[in-house]
């Protein structure tokens, strides 16, 4: 018998939770959950490339920290017309902006390897959409190691930390 070896499956999107079934010649071989991007409220979505060169998703909680550290790009002279009404003779051209969030998941020890290629994917997206899943939908998004992965002895849990850091250009500018 041949083994198993990788599926590509389909679904019409389910409202909840749905159980997937894999059967070779007519025997059930595995069975995996399927949660749709509907059900992941709040929650923050990764997509990334695993080490097989396919897209994983993972919902991280939705408890999370966020960091903005702003930069200012510069400011302009202004030409004063009247001393009573004018505030200064600066005028502020904008900030850029790096934001950070720090986003924290449970996830049991077979999760955990699979989340071990966040950190080594050559593409990781965060979903900034409304459920429609398109192109759109994902910003593109650098992952930093946040605390160490953590496994637990007793338990086949454990939990694993990591910092997204937003590009720049998701930020407002007056230029």
């Amino acid at each position: 018998m041949s083994s198993v070896g990788f599926y590509r499956f389909k679904l019409a999107a389910p409202a909840s939770e749905t159980d997937v079934y894999f059967a070779v010649n007519g025997s059930v071989v595995a069975t995996k959950t399927v949660l749709p991007l509907e059900a992941c409220t709040n929650d923050l979505i990764l997509k990334y490339i695993d080490e097989n060169g396919q897209y994983r998703f993972y919902p991280f909680s939705r408890f999370f920290e966020t960091y903005d550290t702003p930069d200012k790009i510069g400011s302009t002279d202004k030409f004063l017309t009247s001393i009573l009404s004018d505030q200064s003779d600066k005028r502020n051209i904008g900030y850029t902006n790096s934001r950070q969030i720090d986003a924290t998941t449970e996830a049991d020890a077979d999760q955990l390897e699979k989340l071990k290629a966040l950190y080594t994917s050559p593409r990781v997206y965060l979903y900034i959409g409304s459920g429609q899943d398109t192109a759109t939908d994902w910003l593109e998004v650098e992952v930093r190691a946040g605390r160490p992965i953590v496994k637990r002895r007793k338990a086949n849990a454990g939990s694993i930390s990591i910092t997204i850091v937003l590009p720049k250009h998701y930020t407002i500018t007056m230029l």
